[in-house]
């Protein structure tokens, strides 16, 4: 009882999701109303559920435990798919996209993200990232009569499919070297090994391989461009932040407590990886005239910041603790950027051009302001939370000894304002085309876009809750 009493907050996601489509199926097209409202109250009881909960600990037999970790990303998760179901319903209903599935499919990938948070074993982790990764396959073409939305989905299950393949196949070697699944006992047995065993270094190959993968690290990125600008909008703002946040805590869980003490030799490679990704995201979002699909290479650029911090981790808990922060603020930001998509009544998925932001302004004030807003953030101009977490992760870089990435960090942070600013320039400085298609008057987005654009100022200005949270919750990644 103590074991399922520990998983209290997962086991309400899924329990909510159930409802949800149980609630549909009983009152048809009545209950649509309530169903994003009925997802918000389930998430809130699984952020509540664990001050009910047992100490923290190991639980299931040692496949589990509860850390100051888990407890981060569950905050993390929660906020995300609560801000989705809130700002989804008006574009589900104008696409005529079902909205149980919907909202279910994102409670479902919310509780594999869950899962792998509180992974402690190789098994538990696969699974949790299978079950976050199979539902964002089916958000992806929820659209069924889009052909965008077809083809986001088919390439992103095909990519998906043959990265948790590779992945798996690294799982399998690491069980091989340590005869265990479990992260401590993979931790003594490469520590025995060292990277000179050929063992050892092609099981660090297939793990970054396939944990790339699924945070869109170049040059494993390919399918991350197409998936976002196919898929539905409401479901491209959740993949592009819930998926990304679990792949780096199952990054964390695997880097930081089972091959740590091999970190002084894959910290080199990681922190390549980060220029790499960071500068080909932003130089080809610089090309980009539609604004979908240049928050599609954006997102690929802040997972280059991201990787830095991994790569630090050599600089102790402020290395952990600027990549958790900066986790929470992408999530906020990003999302709230492409909810901001969604008032452009456009047929279809793939978002505006810049030309179609023209004036919006003046068509939609309250709209303008809020991508404005989270756009800022983005960038990393402060008083907000996305310079406070680009900030955070250069100081631990240059703790670590790569002043040389720092550089890059910040060099390519001026070259990501361009086309971020550029997009306020059409909206603010430009008039709106007669061509311009309507906006939505969308009362509850609005006030939701607003309230969390607010909040990343507010947090940009007042940060330490979210750091202290953060900084606690690297505690159990830190490499000894």
């Amino acid at each position: 009882m103590n074991d399922l009493v520990a998983v209290l907050p997962e086991a309400i996601v899924a329990l909510t999701a159930v409802v949800v489509l149980a609630v549909d199926a009983a009152l048809g097209p009545r209950s649509r109303g309530w169903l994003p409202w009925l997802t918000v109250a389930g998430l809130v009881a699984a952020l509540v559920a664990p001050a009910y909960g047992p100490a923290d600990g190991s639980f299931f037999g040692g496949f589990v435990a509860l850390d100051p970790f888990t407890r981060f990303f569950r905050l993390v998760f929660i906020v995300l798919a609560a801000f989705t179901a809130v700002v989804a319903p008006s574009y589900l209903r104008r696409e005529g996209v079902p909205e149980a599935e919907f909202h279910a499919t994102v409670l479902f990938s919310t509780l594999g993200a869950m899962t792998i948070a509180l992974s402690t074993d190789l098994i538990t982790l696969f699974v949790g990232i299978e079950l976050m990764s199979i539902p964002v396959y089916v958000l992806a073409g929820l659209q069924r009569r889009d052909r965008w939305s077809n083809e986001a989905a088919l390439k992103y299950f095909l990519l998906g499919a043959f990265s948790s393949a590779i992945l798996l196949y690294g799982f399998a070697w690491l069980f091989g070297i340590a005869g265990s699944t479990r992260l401590a006992a993979i931790a003594q047995a490469v520590t025995h090994e060292g990277l000179g065993s050929p063992l050892v270094v092609v099981a660090l190959a297939l793990v970054t391989a396939g944990l790339g993968f699924k945070a869109a690290v170049v040059p494993f990125h390919q399918w991350t461009p197409d998936a976002y600008d196919g898929a539905p909008t409401p479901a491209t703002a959740f993949m592009s932040v819930a998926p990304k946040a679990a792949a780096f805590a199952a990054i964390l869980r695997v880097m930081g407590n089972a091959l740590g003490p091999l970190q002084v030799d894959w910290a080199l490679v990681f922190a390549v990886l980060a220029i790499v990704t960071m500068t080909t995201g932003n130089i080809v979002a610089l090309a980009q005239t539609n604004v979908k699909r240049m928050l599609a290479y954006s997102s690929i650029a802040h997972t280059g910041y991201i990787l830095a911090g991994v790569a630090a981790m050599a600089a102790g808990a402020s290395a952990g603790a600027a990549v958790l922060f900066y986790l929470f603020a992408y999530g906020i930001m990003n999302l709230g950027a492409f909810a901001c998509l969604i008032y452009v009544d456009l047929e279809g998925t793939r978002g505006a051009t810049l030309d179609e932001l023209n004036g919006l302004w003046s068509r939609h004030a309250p709209g303008a302001l809020a991508f404005a807003v989270f756009l800022i953030n983005l960038t990393g101009i402060p008083p907000t939370i996305g310079f406070l977490a680009k900030f955070l992760i250069i100081q631990p870089v240059l703790d670590a000894g790569y002043g040389w990435l720092a550089v890059a960090i910040a060099l390519n942070a001026a070259l990501a304002a361009f086309y971020y600013l550029r997009v306020v320039v059409h909206m603010f400085m430009y008039d709106p085309d007669a061509s311009a298609p309507r906006i939505e008057r969308l009362r509850v987005l609005s006030l939701s876009l607003g309230f969390v654009a607010f909040v990343t100022v507010l947090l940009g200005i007042l940060p330490d809750p979210i750091y202290s949270f953060a900084l606690q919750g690297a505690g159990p990644v830190v490499i000894k």
